[in-house]
């Protein structure tokens, strides 16, 4: 029988067994009143009936369990737990302490994308961490230490233990668990936190086990970027989709957007790297709901396909035209051209994925009765982020533009297009646009930046040139500056995912580190970026629990409009809160009572490191909100749901802990232990 089945059928045995005895509750976390203990199990732990067993049974991979209790047998520390919350006499079973980490949280951290940012440091402990900060000179002390680490990176005396690896990133596809263990929000004014982390690559185990002494941790993957590119970079391409309005408000430049991807094409097919290069063209417009003879909501016009396919390409080119009838709003349905590019192209292996869209108007949101996806920038922005795929808003801001609420499309926008790095912020481009020779004008500029930058960088790995971090810049005063730095910002964060892809770059390993969620090196000059990205492992199951009992929030509170709004409100707030630890247990004692009346929200609020949308209201807010406010809340939460939904079919980036694809008695494969990465910004 699969020794999985095997885990599952015991895991059921122990937990739904019937023995006599009173009921347990697990451990509390220090000062905590209801907040329980928890671990993940480590790849290949094992579970036993007592402790100090040899024989017992292997669980699956960051499986958590409460603790109910600690034992030492021949000088290994045991754990005893179960998966339940309560447990009578004889339902527990017993763990090797080393087999485990405390995870009282459900947060876990993703390295950001490094485009102007440098390599993550793990500290040894809190202090080293603080002391770097602290210094008087926090710049120059960042690059001491950066130089040491690359001279002698196998230094002891060295506050750091492992380091993120320079010469490219960690691969997206290589799920790499790095749980929150504890945090200190001493930096908060900042908006920093220090963390004390852990972490796991999948499938494998920590370099001790439990029962052998511990080395000496080493400085892992502190070399500098090579002089040369690694080999095998002439599988290096890139793949750039056009998602074009073609609404009439577009009519006058519809045309302009031709000439404009037309030059693009003539750049690269008299290029030598014309078959490393693909477009595709997506256009949209809006519901057909308000007029079918508006044609499409959005379709695709080309397929990705190589320069050198310039007759295909030319052709579905030359069908691009505008609408002959109006839509329903001046904001056009541009989230159904980015999902139409999304989900109908084949990105495939691209390792540059870039979508530019080009338009004069903002997008509906999901708040207009058309939108065609329910889903609203923020969200938008993290499906194209899991997907990998870089989006660039070519905006023409004329003057039709300007008489409908032209601010709100920007910041709309930069929202949609905001990046983790502050010295590029988003990848909005504004187009200024006075006439049709002005627009001509500007087009041909941004399409010279950008085709430079593309040829730029994969001539340069043809010739075995290294990624070239972007320069600094702060002048982005024209249209193909910030083209520019979009160009260089995104191709190399590409090139370095491409090279860890290509020469299977694993995390750094370790136990536990310390580790600031800001580059401490952008903070000295007064920039907020990102160095981590925190996100939420959740199963299919979690995932599903949750997306259902927020549609059950946002039905209560649609149907309830008219009454008092304050159970609603506590309501929202606990299962805000709830959804940080364990979406399943929503369900469990909701009906009659929430989690403020559990006395648990106050500690579930002091235990996270970061706060959610809901989180951050007080009841007083709340209640000061006109209904168009607090509908903005319930919009929200639909957005949100609308995206659990993308990333449950999401299968890609769904990852499984084991090293052969689970079965069950049938055949059919086991889901149970697939786990994804949810950002913690698309939670409530």
């Amino acid at each position: 029988m699969n020794r999985y089945v095997c885990s599952a059928l015991f895991l059921l045995l122990f937990c739904l067994s019937a023995v006599v005895g009173h009921a347990r509750a697990p451990l509390l976390v220090d000062g905590k009143k209801s907040l329980f203990q928890r671990v993940i199990a480590h790849p290949q732990a094992m579970l036993f009936t007592a402790p100090g067993e040899e024989t017992g049974v292997e669980v699956r991979s960051f499986t958590p369990f409460y603790v109910y209790g600690l034992a030492r047998h021949n000088d290994v520390d045991w754990l005893e737990v179960a998966v339940s919350s309560e447990v009578a006499d004889g339902e527990t079973r017993w763990m090797r302490r080393g087999d485990a980490s405390r995870w009282d949280k459900a947060l876990t951290l993703m390295f950001a994308d490094r485009m102007q940012r440098d390599p993550v440091l793990f500290f040894r402990d809190y202090s080293a961490l603080n002391d770097v900060i602290r210094s008087s000179n926090l710049q120059q002390s960042m690059g001491s230490l950066m130089r040491a680490l690359v001279e002698s990176p196998d230094r002891l005396d060295l506050p750091v233990i492992a380091m993120e690896p320079a010469a490219s990133a960690i691969p997206k596809e290589n799920f790499y668990l790095m749980p929150v263990f504890d945090f200190s929000s001493e930096y908060a004014h900042y908006n920093m936190r220090i963390l004390r982390v852990g972490a796991v690559n999948p499938g494998e185990v920590l370099p001790q086990s439990s029962e052998q002494p511990a080395q000496e941790p080493q400085v892992q993957e502190a070399q500098s970027i090579p002089s040369q590119s690694p080999s095998g970079a002439s599988d290096f391409t890139a793949g750039i989709t056009f998602i074009v309005d073609t609404t009439i408000s577009m009519g006058p430049y519809v045309e302009k957007t031709k000439e404009f991807i037309r030059n693009t094409f003539d750049s690269f097919e008299n290029s030598s790297i014309k078959d490393r290069v693909s477009f595709g063209i997506v256009n949209y417009r809006n519901s057909l709901q308000h007029n079918p003879e508006i044609g499409y909501v959005a379709k695709v016009v080309s397929p990705l396909t190589p320069v050198s396919g310039r007759a295909s390409l030319e052709s579905a080119l030359g069908g691009m035209a505008e609408a002959s009838v109006s839509t329903h709003a001046f904001n056009e349905d541009a989230f159904s051209g980015i999902k139409t590019a999304i989900d109908e192209l084949d990105w495939g292996e691209y390792p540059l994925k870039v979508a530019v869209l080009v338009t004069d108007a903002g997008a509906i949101r999901n708040d207009d009765p058309y939108s065609g996806t329910g889903i609203n920038e923020k969200e938008m922005a993290e499906l194209l982020r899991q997907k990998g795929i870089r989006l660039v808003v070519v905006h023409l801001q004329t003057e039709a533009g300007k008489r409908n609420n032209l601010q709100k499309s920007i910041a709309q926008y930069k929202a949609l297009t905001a990046m983790d790095d502050a010295s590029v912020k988003h990848a909005y481009i504004a187009l200024p646009v006075q006439s049709l020779e002005s627009a001509t004008q500007l087009f041909n500029r941004v399409a010279e930046a950008l085709v430079g930058v593309v040829q730029k960088i994969i001539v340069g790995l043809d010739e075995g040139k290294a990624p070239v971090k972007p320069a600094v810049t702060e002048d982005v005063s024209s249209p193909e500056k910030m083209a520019t730095l979009l160009g260089e910002s995104i191709g190399y964060a590409a090139q370095l995912e491409f090279f860890g892809k290509r020469t299977s770059v694993q995390g750094p390993q370790f136990v536990e580190a310390w580790v600031a969620d800001k580059d401490l090196n952008a903070l000295s000059q007064g920039k907020s970026t990102d160095a981590l990205v925190v996100a939420v492992l959740l199963s299919k199951s979690q995932l599903d629990a949750l997306a259902r009992q927020m549609q059950h929030i946002v039905d209560a509170a649609r149907a309830s409009r008219t009454d008092d709004s304050r159970q609603l409100f506590q309501r929202i707030i606990s299962v805000s809160a709830q959804t940080l630890r364990d979406p399943e247990r929503m369900q469990q004692g909701m009906a009659n009572r929430n989690l403020v009346e559990m006395g648990l929200l106050p500690e579930f609020l002091e235990g996270l490191p970061y706060k959610s949308m809901i989180m951050n209201m007080t009841e007083q807010q709340w209640f000061s909100m006109s209904a168009r406010e607090q509908d903005e809340i319930i919009y929200a939460m639909e957005s949100k749901i609308k995206i659990f939904k993308e990333y449950h079919n999401d299968t890609a980036n769904w990852t499984t802990f084991v090293a052969k694809a689970d079965e069950d008695a049938s055949g059919e494969r086991i889901l149970a232990d697939s786990l994804y990465r949810v950002p913690l910004s698309s939670l409530p």
